[in-house]
């Protein structure tokens, strides 16, 4: 096995608040595509578990209910 430098890479740490608002950010649009109600319980079950563990502020988890609340309203167009 080859002895590597330790400029030869950079190992980065990723933090659990940028992972929850990843994943919660994936099945936002999941959720924008396909508009199924269990995606909508997923991932207000993940916000508020996520806002629980202080992985996501009170603002950004009130500005995901603003946004989940207007894509319910907008509906669904699949012409």
């Amino acid at each position: 096995m080859a002895n590597q430098s330790q400029g030869a890479y950079t190992h980065t740490q990723i933090s659990p608040s940028h992972i929850a608002t990843a994943l919660i950010g994936a099945k936002l649009i999941a959720y924008r595509v396909n508009r199924k109600p269990e995606q909508l319980h997923q991932l207000l079950g993940m916000a508020r578990m996520a806002t629980a563990l202080k992985l996501l502020s009170y603002q950004e988890h009130d500005q995901l209910l603003i946004e989940l609340e207007r894509l319910c309203v907008e509906g669904v167009d699949h012409a």
